[in-house]
């Protein structure tokens, strides 16, 4: 059963982004991530931040959004790749216009204290939000993303979250426009960013 859970998620993520065209129309750049097209509009939510207050998509209509699910327990996939995310906007003009925003898939274990550090540890303007998995759960279903507990019982945390790998770059209309896979090379969202930045 969560094997053909992974197995539909997986081919709506290839439906989304896979055989795509990556030009603009009309124009020459090439982007990098990968491109829904047309860009999928994407409803609001509103989930609990580290400041104990709600924070909406909405907050940010006008700007770009970077949106990541992970957890702070995630041993390699989650720090790797808010570690790219932070090389990718180091310097980059319109820095302020794009938010960072990671979504805790363990709040049983991410506390507000403890997200707000992790995420403070690779920008201090990252948003970090925790709230009940099953609000945040149907978040990730908006993005073709899910997550799920993995018992590992010779492993001191207990428990590891199997989760989608990839970050999702929300318009300034709050659509869903490209995805990143793990493992993506930071100039790749650098560039992308800087071409949207100038539109």
């Amino acid at each position: 059963m969560r094997l053909s859970k992974k197995v539909v998620i997986l081919a709506g993520l290839v439906l989304l982004t896979g055989l795509v065209g990556c030009a603009l129309p009309g124009g020459s750049y090439q982007f990098k991530g990968s491109r829904l097209e047309p860009p999928m509009s994407l409803p609001d939510f509103a989930l609990m931040s580290t400041s104990g207050e709600p924070f909406q998509l909405s907050d940010v209509t006008g700007d770009y959004a970077l949106i990541y699910f992970g957890y702070t327990f995630c041993p390699d996939v989650c720090p790797l790749t808010m570690a790219d995310v932070r090389q990718a906007l180091e310097g980059l003009e319109g820095r302020k216009r794009v938010h960072v925003i990671f979504i805790s898939v363990d709040p049983e274990r991410d506390t507000p204290e403890l997200l707000a550090r992790y995420v403070r540890a690779f920008g201090p303007d990252f948003i970090g939000l925790t709230d009940d998995f099953a609000k945040t759960e149907e978040v990730m279903q908006a993005y073709g993303a899910f997550a799920e507990k993995e018992e590992v019982p010779d492993s001191a945390a207990g428990y590891l979250v199997n989760h989608t790998a990839r970050l999702y770059l929300v318009t300034p209309d709050r659509k869903l426009m490209l995805t990143y896979p793990f493992g993506f090379p930071p100039e790749d969202l650098r560039n992308d960013l800087v071409y949207l930045l100038k539109e």
